[in-house]
């Protein structure tokens, strides 16, 4: 608990954000439209029933790979255990097959590239460019998705899963925002069909009090490539995942809400917000057709559903591999049983 609590005030100093997919729905024909007429007999309705359930079409099955974009200073490591479980979860869509799961192979090391653009400029006047930027982030992500590809087979979709900073890494990347003209790139505009965002910061307000993106965000939101609606319309369902459980006070004795508190306000300009200990659940979701899905507690323990499950260690440069530290299990993240069920039928 302790260890956790520290952790969002370290982030808030660190030089990104804290952070920082649907199965087509086949509605029955009413009884109404097939019988002939209102009066029909108990034969007729019987019968139309019959044609009711036999001409319901049944959904396409499609096999599915899964990238996950880890949040900053994780490793592909802090994630083994949710690829297990999204793989065989009794809440996917029926017609959905998990043929495969990458992590972004990134090292916590690759995390010092960002330090480049300390000394620049455009740091300083918070104009940092995406695409020199984050070019470390789009070439794991490109590496996962060539051999997703390569296991998943022909006909595979992909899903992509961004938690916190990797949700806009992700929208970036299929937004054309890496520059990329590999065949891995050309592919996966035509194999990617779904984004799920959990406890991503979507927009950079003008009421923050500082940019802790240094620009980035903006300029992934002002990108007209990166919207809901362009990505919509070139066949890519998204869901946003927030969560509303963690109440930020600075005027209490529980630690949580302090920090919560001290995480929000940056973001923000409010201290006292909803999100999930991190990120404010105003900032979580992009704008419509985007699906909103927003979460207060998880259904089992009636836990309030916070940002992560572990607590990175940038400062273990020795193993970049190595896996965070492990927050217990009473603290209930985007990936616990009981809030999954709540997020992965829209896969």
């Amino acid at each position: 608990m302790n260890r956790y609590s520290r952790f969002p005030a370290l982030c808030i100093l660190l030089l990104s954000a804290p952070t920082a997919a649907f199965a087509p729905s086949c509605s029955k024909p009413t009884l109404s439209a097939i019988a002939p007429s209102l009066h029909a007999t108990s034969q007729q309705s019987a019968e139309a029933t019959t044609i009711n359930d036999v001409s319901s079409p049944t959904p396409k099955q499609k096999n599915v790979a899964l990238l996950l974009c880890p949040a900053q200073f994780c490793v592909p490591a802090d994630y083994t255990s949710l690829l297990s479980t999204i793989s065989s979860s009794r809440h996917l869509p029926s017609n959905v097959n998990v043929v495969s799961s990458r992590v972004a192979p990134l090292p916590r090391t690759e995390w010092i590239k960002v330090a480049k653009q300390l000394p620049t400029k455009k740091f300083v006047d918070a104009e940092l460019d995406v695409r020199v930027t984050l070019d470390w982030y789009f070439d794991a992500m490109e590496v996962a998705l060539g051999e997703l590809f390569a296991e998943g087979g022909e006909d595979v979709e992909v899903c992509l899963v961004g938690h916190s900073i990797g949700g806009w890494v992700a929208r970036a990347y299929l937004g054309g925002m890496s520059g990329s003209s590999t065949a891995v790139h050309r592919l996966a505009k035509e194999r990617i069909t779904s984004l799920i965002t959990l406890g991503t910061p979507h927009i950079s307000p003008s009421s923050a009090l500082v940019d802790q993106t240094r620009g980035l965000l903006r300029q992934i939101k002002s990108t007209p490539s990166c919207s809901s609606q362009s990505l919509s319309d070139r066949g890519v369902r998204i869901t946003c995942v927030g969560s509303s459980g963690l109440k930020g006070n600075i005027f209490t004795t529980e630690l949580e809400s302090i920090v919560a508190a001290t995480s929000y306000l940056p973001l923000t300009g409010k201290y006292n917000t909803n999100g999930d200990g991190i990120v404010p659940i105003d900032l979580a979701f992009m704008d419509s057709p985007a699906k909103r899905v927003e979460i207060e507690a998880c259904e089992i323990t009636n836990n309030p559903v916070r940002h992560a499950h572990v607590l990175p260690t940038p400062w273990n440069l020795l193993d970049g591999s190595a896996a965070s530290w492990s927050l217990p299990e009473e603290f209930v993240w985007y990936g616990s049983e009981g809030v999954l069920s709540q997020w992965l039928p829209f896969m």
